[in-house]
């Protein structure tokens, strides 16, 4: 069983010291410093070596700052000189981090396997003494496997405090007024329907240009059940049935029907049969909803938004669909401008109402697909599903000028206005959410650096 953080103190830590005298120790911090950049491609090298891992792993820029990282973890480590307050700090640090990617401990603690006989192989090959040697490498494995001790510790209650995040995020749909949900995606689902009779079958010679150019999946239903209804849903068969019609409808039926269209009565047929494939989608959409009851519970009590509680669930879930599907997504950190002053002189109770209305506009600001966050007293946090280079300074723009347009109502006649900063980041490939919020809010600072009620770019 994994040793919990509490167990693992600064006497923990100089007890595996005891084993080795000072001189042993500096013999091993030396043979570790000088082979660091090796152990760490043996440890990688292993980690890679499974199709889970590779799959987190196999990134160029993770790679680069992963090896570079594990190297100089080694030196920390093994040298004489950090505290032991460090290296416990350091291992936490470490386990929350595989938490948060998701690399399973076992194959960290596999990879240290090869390093602690790497290590061992090494000091064999030295001059050391047989006494002094024993002792080494029994300092080599106390510190190895303290360290994961200390990382397996960090990562069980990171995991399970996710495991809870992601439960309480779809507690925290239930939680929403499930009916008039359903009545949105009802009609958006209708909405996409009507656009294929337009395009396909009825009189399109008037329909203005350029309609109907979105496929399912790109559609406000098709964003909505890919990102929202997959997590809220968790394991509905529905979800599947529902895809597996729509690809019938767009894959079969439409080719069919663009043949059909010069016979009326090959064409009803055809119809007929993508009408039945709408009908059942609805059956389907509707039994998914029943099955789940409304709950008030975990918004946040000014906007209704989802907390910063549930980025993790959302986050991570988003990294994995991009690594599937080798598409992007981006995060944004809205934050109000001059927030303090404004709560200064308006008094916290008209600020709150004023604050809800910002939300409302960013919510309908934002489509189906996207999440919104409040994070903060004066931030709110946007993970934008599918945003690409090429659009996602337009969409913190339309953002940004929304509620700089925005004429707010407080308690009395007076109307006031409230402009944002916005700092983006786009997903390079980093399995680690926190990198994404942390580039986010360097482009956030540097937004206020520029002046504020602007939107800056991370540096990718």
């Amino acid at each position: 069983m994994p040793m919990s953080p509490q167990h693992t103190t600064p006497s923990t830590w100089q007890d595996s010291l005891l084993v080795a005298n000072e001189a042993t120790r500096q013999r091993v911090a030396a043979a570790v410093n000088h082979s660091a950049e090796r152990l760490a491609e043996l440890f990688y090298a292993e980690l890679l070596s499974d199709a889970e891992a590779s799959k987190l792993l196999d990134h160029a820029i993770v790679n680069t700052r992963l090896r570079a990282s594990m190297a100089s973890w080694l030196r920390h480590l093994f040298s004489t000189s950090t505290p032991h307050e460090e290296r416990i700090g350091a291992q936490q640090r470490t386990g929350e981090i595989h938490a948060r990617i998701g690399v399973p401990m076992h194959l960290v603690s596999q990879g240290a396997r090869i390093i602690k006989r790497t290590i061992s192989h090494e000091l064999v090959a030295g001059d050391m003494p047989r006494d002094k040697l024993a002792e080494a490498i029994q300092y080599v494995y106390e510190l190895m496997d303290l360290a994961i001790d200390t990382m397996n510790a960090a990562y069980a209650a990171n995991a399970s405090r996710l495991t809870r995040s992601e439960e309480s995020y779809r507690l925290f749909f239930m939680s929403q007024n499930m009916k008039a949900e359903r009545e949105r995606q009802k009609s958006d689902l209708l909405e996409w329907a009507q656009q294929i009779f337009v395009k396909h079958y009825w009189d399109v010679q008037d329909s203005p240009e350029g309609l109907l150019t979105q496929e399912f999946g790109s559609t406000q239903f098709g964003l909505w059940l890919h990102h929202k209804a997959a997590m809220i849903f968790d394991g509905a068969p529905e979800i599947a049935l529902i895809l597996q019609s729509a690809e019938t409808i767009e894959r079969e039926l439409l080719p069919r029907l663009g043949h059909a269209r010069a016979s009326r009565e090959d064409a009803r047929a055809v119809v007929a049969a993508i009408t039945e494939h709408v009908d059942r989608i609805k059956t389907l959409l509707a039994n998914m909803f029943d099955r789940y009851v409304a709950n008030e519970d975990g918004r946040d009590g000014v906007t209704r938004l989802l907390n910063r509680r549930y980025f993790p669930s959302v986050a991570r879930r988003e990294i994995a669909l991009a690594q599937q599907h080798h598409s992007t997504f981006a995060v944004m950190i809205v934050d109000i401008d001059h927030f303090a002053v404004v709560r200064e002189s308006l008094g916290a109770d008209v600020t709150d109402l004023l604050l809800s209305q910002v939300a409302e506009a960013l919510q309908d600001k934002v489509r189906a697909g996207d999440f919104l966050f409040r994070v903060g007293d004066d931030q709110f946090l946007v993970l934008l599903v599918e945003a690409h280079h090429s659009n996602v300074m337009k969409i913190a723009e339309s953002l940004r000028r929304c509620v700089e347009a925005l004429r707010l109502q407080g308690s009395g006649s007076t109307a006031t206005s409230m402009t944002v900063s916005i700092g983006v980041c786009l997903f390079d490939g980093h399995p680690d959410y926190q990198h994404l919020l942390d580039k986010s809010n360097e482009a956030l600072v540097e937004a206020k650096a520029q002046g504020r009620n602007r939107c800056v770019l991370a540096e990718s």
